[in-house]
């Protein structure tokens, strides 16, 4: 295998590629959050995630915990 990434094919070349996301998050009452996640480089949409935590930690449970969106994101 070359640096070059051979086991994915001749199609798949590691130079050039850049990834840029841009995410700005601000805190609400309590537990609750949203981050607005912008894909700029390749260019692509703009999205908003909101979380929040249940009642064990002093949150509402109105949106998923800030965790589940990290063990979701590993599994993709």
């Amino acid at each position: 295998m070359t640096e070059t990434g051979e086991k994915f094919g001749k199609r798949f070349d590691r130079s050039g590629h850049v990834i840029e996301v841009v995410a700005e998050a601000q805190a609400f009452d309590k537990q609750r959050k949203t981050a607005r996640v912008e894909l700029v480089s390749p260019a692509g949409g703009t999205f908003t995630i909101e979380c929040d935590e249940g009642a064990y930690l002093r949150g509402d449970d109105t949106a998923p915990p800030p965790l589940s969106y990290l063990t979701s994101s590993i599994a993709f």
